[in-house]
């Protein structure tokens, strides 16, 4: 469901921000799906951080340079709170209204069906570099994006899934068209 209230979304801010302040994370989520090909729109980024302090502290310097405040709060400005690394280590998902659009925090997305979450850790291992304008940022793996909207299993979840489905199948195709240094089999 669209916010009317939300700001148009500006990845380049949001990622010069995480970039300036050296944040590590990787991008799930809808725009994630659209780095691969997907065509669905989004009015979010959403990232997984490294969930250590440095690397929350680095995060939360960045939020508040975004000017942000949490989402869905019934206060104007959100709910007043200190933007720190122990805020965030608090929770495992925070949804932020920023001057350059929405930007959800997460601890991980989840990987099987009783809803353990592939962290940061584990995303940045089949995660993909992409170059995004002017920035290079880790993109979850196709395969991890389908998986965690198949266990969500929200209605926009479900309307995704065909076509990143046929995404993956069409990479999975096209790997298998490349020539290989190797001598065909006997």
């Amino acid at each position: 469901m669209s916010d009317p209230d939300a700001p148009p979304l500006d990845p380049d801010a949001l990622l010069d921000a995480l970039e300036r302040h050296q944040v590590s994370f990787v991008a799930v989520g809808g725009l994630a799906a659209q780095w691969h090909g997907a065509q669905r729109t989004t009015k979010d980024l959403d990232v997984c951080p490294a969930w250590d302090r440095e690397n929350l502290d680095r995060l939360a310097e960045a939020l508040r340079e975004l000017g942000a405040h949490l989402r869905n709060s019934p206060l104007p400005d959100g709910v007043i709170m200190p933007l720190d690394a122990v805020m965030l280590s608090r929770m495992e998902i925070t949804t932020w209204r920023t001057d350059a659009g929405d930007l959800d925090i997460l601890l991980g997305i989840p990987r099987d069906s009783r809803w353990d979450l592939a962290r940061y850790e584990q995303l940045r291992e089949n995660a993909i570099l992409l170059e995004i304008g002017e920035h290079t940022i880790l993109v979850a793996a196709l395969q991890d994006i389908i998986r965690s909207k198949e266990i969500a299993d929200r209605t926009p979840d479900r309307e995704a899934l065909p076509e990143l489905r046929r995404l993956r199948d069409d990479t999975i195709d096209s790997d298998a068209d490349q020539p290989t240094d190797e001598p065909p089999g006997d």
